[in-house]
């Protein structure tokens, strides 16, 4: 799935969706996304944002409160390492 978000330069720019994830505490959708750039570490650099699940616009919002992003970061983390550990075990 592809969507539309803001980029560092003020551009909207095309982004790669890698999860969507909905947040009860929140009442929120977020969305995790990649434009499959790296870092000088080599890790794939990712993004979170909000998003209107029911807005025809695909462009999503920045989390402006640290503690909302952290909490869903953590969140999304959580999935994130489960998905890789079952995706090792079928590896195996």
């Amino acid at each position: 799935m592809k969507i539309n978000a803001i980029d560092v330069f003020g551009r909207i720019k095309e982004y790669e969706a890698i999860l969507t994830y909905h947040s009860d505490e929140y009442n929120k959708n977020y969305v995790v996304y990649t434009d499959n750039e790296y870092d000088t570490n080599d890790e794939l650099i990712i993004y979170i944002s909000s998003y209107n699940i029911t807005s025809p616009e695909t462009i999503v919002k920045n989390i402006d409160d640290k503690q909302e992003y952290n909490k869903i970061k953590t969140e999304i983390n959580k999935i994130l390492l489960t998905i890789k550990n079952e995706s090792e075990k079928l590896d195996n």
